[in-house]
């Protein structure tokens, strides 16, 4: 795509435009990767340098910049990368325009440059409305209204924009917004009778055996609809998804409690271990490679070790958890203006997530584990302040 310039909105146009202009039409696709991780990692150090007191800001934005949640996956061409940037940097200059009138300027200049990473998924600007409303909601937060409401102008200008001047079409593929919808309609079919699926659905007869797929339960949709029936299923699919919702509203919450597992607190299906961190090219032969292949090799099994640890630097549940309980705590507004981002982006993707992914709440993973190491510093230094 960036080298042929057919831009797709598959992944939202505002990112293939990034991917086409910004790796010189393709010509230097390793530019990305870096202008992705020092993206990541500068929201990563301005959100801890406003967040927490100065030398546990160095410590936490030192050892999560080290890490593979930042450095690792920071590398990578996925669009999580840019969007959890955008999250972060909204978040800091939030967080710095509420505390002082000095250096707005910066703080407005990464505001904008984070409505604009946001539009680089399509669950960004609803997280970031629905973060509005909880702001609206909590009387105390009601301050950062007016900042939001600028970042979502920014984001729905540059969304649209980017789609019908950018590359001329639609801001929403239709395809893919229905993703999740076929996956719980195909799980039914995989659980229910003919008749029953039917019946419920409105999907004809005939169709239900290449609806079926058990996989769509947790992971993959496998359903084998032709290309003409996968046309014909965009007219139906959404009317059907909505018949099954209200016929079946508790087996269709069972699908999403169970394929999203890790956006639960509770491992009521035992701990989650979803895919996170991936190391390896992912489509080889397509012109790209690892330009030190021997030197990347080896630094994988880093970043592999984190991977395998993926039940907890992956749990997105656990993470939001440990942000939950830190608020409760200490009640500290800021944090509660982290967690109204945080729960919004964990709302949305339970509802609309077509698979269980830790990447797609990359946000959640780095703010939580910020918040912990925060925590930890604050009770060493204590410890050895009482000791001296």
């Amino acid at each position: 795509m960036a080298k042929s310039g057919n831009l797709s909105n598959a992944f939202t146009a505002s990112w293939a435009l990034y991917l086409r202009y910004f790796s010189l039409h393709g010509q230097v696709m390793s530019l990305l990767t870096l202008i992705n991780v020092l993206t990541l990692s500068y929201a990563v150090t301005r959100l801890c340098m406003i967040l927490f007191e100065r030398k546990s800001a160095k410590f936490v934005a030192f050892c999560l910049c080290l890490s593979p949640g930042v450095s690792g996956i920071g590398i990578t061409l996925w669009h999580d990368i840019p969007m959890t940037s955008g999250f972060l940097l909204l978040l800091s200059s939030l967080i710095r325009l509420q505390k002082s009138a000095l250096a707005t300027n910066i703080a407005w200049i990464d505001l904008s440059l984070g409505a604009i990473l946001i539009t680089f998924r399509p669950n960004g600007l609803p997280t970031v409305a629905l973060a509005l409303l909880f702001t609206i909601a909590l009387r105390k937060l009601r301050v950062f209204v007016k900042p939001i409401v600028v970042t979502l102008t920014i984001s729905g200008v540059v969304a649209l924009t980017s789609s019908y001047m950018g590359i001329g079409q639609a801001p929403i593929n239709e395809y893919f917004s229905q993703e999740w919808m076929r996956n719980d309609i195909s799980c039914f079919a995989a659980d229910s009778k003919m008749n029953q699926f039917e019946k419920i659905t409105n999907i004809p007869k005939e169709l239900h055996p290449s609806w079926k797929s058990d996989e769509a339960c947790t992971f993959l949709n496998k359903f084998s609809l032709s290309e003409k029936e996968r046309e014909d299923s965009l007219n139906y699919v959404p009317r059907s998804w909505l018949r099954l919702f209200l016929n079946e509203p508790a087996f269709v919450f069972k699908i999403h409690l169970k394929r999203n597992a890790y956006l639960n607190p509770i491992p009521l299906y035992g701990v989650p271990s979803t895919p996170f961190l991936h190391t390896n090219i992912e489509f080889e032969n397509r012109g790209v490679e690892w330009t030190f292949k021997s030197f990347a090799q080896e630094s994988r099994d880093i970043l592999r070790a984190w991977n395998f640890l993926r039940p907890v630097t992956g749990w997105v549940g656990l993470w939001l958890a440990i942000i939950i309980g830190v608020y409760l705590k200490e009640k500290n507004k800021y944090v509660e203006l982290l967690l109204s981002f945080a729960a919004s982006l964990v709302v949305i993707l339970f509802i609309f997530a077509p698979i269980p992914d830790g990447r797609y709440g990359l946000f959640v993973l780095i703010s939580g584990q910020a918040i912990l190491l925060n925590q930890l510093y604050r009770r060493f230094s204590k410890a050895r302040h009482v000791n001296e």
